[in-house]
């Protein structure tokens, strides 16, 4: 692969992957390679120091047990970008200011197999990047509302967890909320209700999602409305353009630095 074509994208753009069929299966066994092993060996990446792949690793472990030969594509892709991103940084500016800020965003029905939405949630900690995660829901959402509530309720069970541990060791102040971003107006008003649930598209929703409401009542998250165009969590939950990707890593802190005098100027600059 290092001869490989670079990509501007971890995936192609607005394309699912879907189930592959017994002719692309039996192709992809031709091949002798472990598909398992292969995507097992870009997690890590994802989940620890590359966000952007976040996505796409997780849409390729929903086909492990009979992946294809367009799932085996899709991984060679994956690399290819890899390829191309090798200068991409995680910035943390050492004179940051802000707290800690967070979006939640769903993809509702994306799944094509099973109607099921995908989740996902960022977070950051005075200006660089802290926590990540793309998962697919595990229960259908018969609305946007739904799955945004849904992703809404995993990241609320993780910044209690950031929130508590940065307490601890004496780095935040817990009396300010933390700010979560959210693009959907239903899910944010439903958070902030006192009442019951009286949304016709929220009354299944499961009694224990209530626990985000609690949180909310006690000033632990502050919930504001951000337009879908300014959602940066966006790439965590479907295969956008590059444009897209690129405008959400940089606003995240995640740039291109190609020598180590970069990373000198940029701490200087954060330093005035």
């Amino acid at each position: 692969m290092s001869d490989c074509k670079e990509t501007s994208t971890p995936l192609v753009p607005n394309k699912h992957l879907g189930t592959a069929t017994d002719e692309e299966i039996e192709s992809f066994k031709l091949l002798k390679v472990i598909f398992r092993s292969a995507v097992g060996s870009i997690d890590y990446l994802s989940s620890a120091t590359h966000p952007y792949l976040a996505h796409a690793v997780s849409s390729l472990f929903q086909y492990l047990e009979n992946p294809g030969i367009r799932h085996w594509k899709s991984f060679l892709h994956v690399l290819r970008y890899l390829k191309g991103c090798q200068e991409l940084s995680l910035i943390y500016p050492r004179n940051g200011t802000e707290g800690i800020i967070a979006y939640s965003n769903a993809d509702w029905g994306s799944c094509k197999a099973n109607r099921r939405s995908i989740s996902g949630y960022l977070a950051s900690f005075k200006g660089g990047l802290v926590m990540w995660k793309t998962r697919k829901q595990q229960s259908v959402s018969t609305s946007t509302a739904e799955a945004e509530y849904k992703s809404l309720c995993d990241l609320t069970s993780a910044l209690l967890w950031l929130k508590k541990w940065t307490a601890e060791v004496g780095i935040i102040n817990t009396k300010y909320p933390i700010l979560i971003w959210n693009d959907n107006q239903s899910c944010i008003n439903t958070a902030n209700s006192d009442s019951n649930f009286n949304n016709k598209h929220m009354k299944h929703v499961n009694i224990q999602l209530h626990f985000v409401r609690e949180a909310v009542k006690s000033k632990d998250f502050l919930l504001k409305y951000v337009p879908s165009g300014s959602m940066l969590a966006d790439f965590l939950t479907k295969s956008v353009n590059r444009n897209v990707l690129e405008r959400a890593l940089c606003a995240l802190g995640v740039l291109r630095l190609k020598v180590r005098g970069d990373v000198r100027e940029l701490a200087e600059k954060s330093h005035d």
